[in-house]
């Protein structure tokens, strides 16, 4: 019981979700996630190694990267919440921009399969500017202008 209270704590958290919805579509490296959330690295890292620790989570290393990615047998309470919460109506809500989001960054400002922190304020720039200019990109190429 205390386990599936833990684990229910730490799913409470809106960017722990966020972070654990874009991790369910592919691994990630840390600075993919601190662009498309728009959250601080500390922040980021912070509840990546909480979600690690809970057992949510997998890491590896490469050279300065620290891959994340979903662990294969998630807990029955983690996976059927993340799985209900995949499978809900997207609309305009965060999760969808927060996928929309990575595909743009991914396709746009990634430089091959290198992240650096050029390419994460590139991005996050580009989002400024963009939501200055009022425009809203809800579906990807898709211009809405408010």
């Amino acid at each position: 019981m205390l386990k599936k209270v833990r684990t229910l704590r730490v799913l409470a958290d809106e960017n722990r979700l966020r972070l654990l919805l874009l991790l369910r579509q592919r691994e990630l490296f840390v600075c993919q996630l601190i662009a498309v959330l728009q959250l601080s690295q500390p922040l980021v890292s912070r509840n990546l190694a909480l979600l690690e620790r809970e057992g949510l989570l997998d890491s590896r290393r490469q050279g300065k990267h620290i891959f994340y990615r979903l662990k294969k047998n998630l807990p029955p309470l983690a996976a059927s919440l993340l799985r209900s919460m995949a499978q809900e109506p997207s609309g305009d809500d965060l999760f969808a921009r927060d996928r929309q989001n990575m595909d743009l960054f991914c396709r746009r400002f990634l430089r091959g399969a290198e992240c650096d922190m050029g390419a994460v304020k590139a991005f996050i720039e580009y989002k400024s500017k963009k939501n200055k200019e009022g425009v809203n990109y809800g579906k990807i190429g898709q211009k809405n202008v408010h």
